[in-house]
């Protein structure tokens, strides 16, 4: 669902307008949106980029601003221009949810004369595309409409009308099918950053002897150097808990055999190798004891909880 960029009025149109500069340059550069609009000296938002100052400027003309038939606004825009040039700025940016004629883009690139600033303008085809680079800010700008046709719909729970509450009963419910796949395996999921992971857990301990879940690895030829070669003897050769990353370049592909469901063949994919967990013990100190022909030849004392040199026990002579 798009932006109703001339719907919105103007409250909803800054708030959009400063959710997206944020997105488009807070990794880069520091982003500041000014209350008060024009209260400031003429900046709307202000991002400051090592020692150079872009302005965005917003004003909310739907309709435009012809000389004709809107003169008023022109000069409200020439004014505030006018402010934000006294903060010497590199680049001023006129933001308004409509398209330009030739004779409004000529005005706006008249403010530029005889001055070292660079004017452009964000006019709504542009927000249009920046927005839809960023869906879950047209998501969230979008919700009460979507909330509006859910309720005509019968759909509230579709988009999260209850939030927290009906995500998790949803998650609950996705579960339960998950559950029904498979009468020995079920599988887990959750969600971090965009990516889905799955887990393939047992309903019951003899799972995998009724129904064997294996997987099957063949490497490239010359896919694996040396160092990744012995890491991976290493590591799965002496069971050490250590990850193990094999690049997709060393791999030709990996199949998963067992259930209809689950089984499948992939390519062009990266295996990371990582300990389940400490295994059980792991990090508990221990007493490794020597002995000859009965006696005790020597002991030691290892193990994580020791910050001392071994302890060391003769037999007496």
């Amino acid at each position: 669902m798009a932006i109703e960029w001339d719907r919105i009025g103007q409250p909803e149109f800054d708030r959009i307008v400063e959710a997206l500069v944020h997105r488009l340059y807070d990794q880069t550069a520091r982003v500041r949106a000014v209350n008060e609009r024009g209260g400031d000296g003429g900046i709307d938002i202000e991002v400051v980029s090592g020692g150079r100052l872009r302005i965005f400027q917003l004003k909310y003309h739907p309709d435009g601003f012809p000389a004709s038939s809107f003169k008023g606004r022109q000069t409200s825009i020439k004014k505030s221009f006018a402010r934000a040039m006294t903060h010497t700025p590199y680049e001023w940016v006129l933001v308004v949810p409509c398209t330009l004629s030739p004779g409004e883009q000529a005005f706006v690139d008249g403010l530029a004369a005889g001055r070292g600033v660079r004017v452009r303008v964000m006019d709504r085809a542009e927000l249009d595309d920046r927005m839809a680079a960023h869906p879950d800010l047209v998501d969230f700008f979008t919700r009460d409409q979507l909330l509006e046709k859910a309720k005509v719909f019968g759909q509230e729970q579709a988009v999260l009308l209850g939030g927290e509450r009906d995500l998790a009963e949803r998650v609950a419910a996705l579960g339960a099918v998950a559950d029904g796949l498979d009468e020995h395996w079920t599988v887990d999921f959750s969600r971090l950053e965009g990516t889905v992971v799955h887990t393939l857990r047992a309903k019951h301990p003899r799972a995998h002897e009724v129904s064997p879940v294996t997987l099957e690895l063949k490497g490239k030829p010359g896919g694996m150097d040396a160092d990744l070669t012995a890491t991976l003897t290493t590591t799965l050769g002496f069971g050490l808990a250590e990850q193990v990353v094999l690049p997709a370049e060393a791999i030709a592909s990996l199949t998963v055999n067992g259930p209809q469901w689950l089984a499948r063949a992939l390519t062009n994919v990266e295996v990371v190798w990582q300990p389940a967990g400490p295994l059980p013990g792991t990090g508990a100190p221990a007493e490794l004891a020597l002995h000859d022909g009965g006696a005790t030849v020597a002991s030691f004392t290892v193990g994580r909880r020791v910050r001392t040199g071994p302890v060391i026990t003769l037999p007496p002579t």
